[in-house]
């Protein structure tokens, strides 16, 4: 169990990643930054030169600059606050990725990241690009996905044209509309959500959830006490599904 200074509940955490069944490489990460109470994954974005290096520099820079935050956090620690301050720490790791590398270029690094940082009673979620933010609680069936798919699929769930089912798999979710290294000023959103002791967060990359699908993910999220193992269980059901693409999961438990 870790307490940390923000957030007024304990947690349980584990994370794991793993280059799937089609795979030769792996271009996700996890961002794991138990004293602040942030996690993350980031999944490099296929067919670009730079994926990998994109999500590798969002590993190595944003737990730095979150931890910087955390005095202003424990001054304000209202979740509005501090979901305005994810926001513009993504928005400036994004805009540095693109004024460097990108800009009048054509696009060679780009990541998806999706996070969340547990303060207060409250899990402040934040995304950019199609890697997904989910919440199970404690006495409800179904998990619920957080986040938005920041694709054209989603644009064309939104507008009637495709079914949640079709649009999985469908060529369009490969096309992203918003990520870590898009044309300045990146657009990333914030999600406010309560939390309560027994209510179980995940973090992955589509490499799981597309593998997968959101009703068999709740029955594998409480399959054990152990994160650890859930996080191993999850990834194998993603492999024995195809593995088509590298698979990062981020787990937690309101203790």
């Amino acid at each position: 169990m870790i307490h940390t200074e923000l957030f007024k509940h304990g947690f349980l955490a584990a994370a794991s990643v793993d280059t799937g069944q089609k795979r030769t490489s792996n271009q996700d990460e996890v961002i794991l930054c138990p004293g602040s109470g942030f996690y993350a994954v980031s999944d490099g974005m296929g067919g670009l030169s730079g994926g990998g290096k994109t999500s590798g520099i969002i590993k190595q820079i944003l737990p730095g600059m979150l931890q910087n935050l955390v005095p202003q956090c424990r001054e304000n620690p209202q979740p509005e606050y501090v979901a305005a301050l994810l926001e513009k720490q993504v928005q400036t790791i994004s805009d540095t990725i693109y004024n460097t590398s990108n800009k009048g270029r054509r696009v060679a690094f780009g990541a998806t990241l999706s996070g969340v940082w547990l303060t207060g009673s409250h899990a402040v979620f934040v995304n950019l690009g199609d890697s997904r933010g989910y919440i199970l609680p404690r006495y409800k069936k179904n998990i619920r996905q957080v986040t938005h798919d920041h694709n054209v699929a989603a644009i064309l769930v939104e507008q009637g044209e495709l079914s949640k089912e079709e649009a999985r798999g469908h060529p369009s979710s490969c096309s992203l509309t918003r990520f870590a290294g898009m044309p300045v000023p990146a657009t990333p959103e914030a999600f406010i959500c309560e939390v309560k002791p027994g209510d179980r967060i995940l973090l992955c990359s589509d490499g799981l959830y597309g593998m997968t699908g959101d009703e068999i993910l709740p029955r594998i999220m409480r399959s054990s006490r152990n994160p650890e193992r859930i996080c191993s269980r999850l990834i194998e059901r993603a492999n024995a599904s195809g593995g088509d693409d590298n698979i990062s999961v981020v787990y937690l438990k309101i203790v």
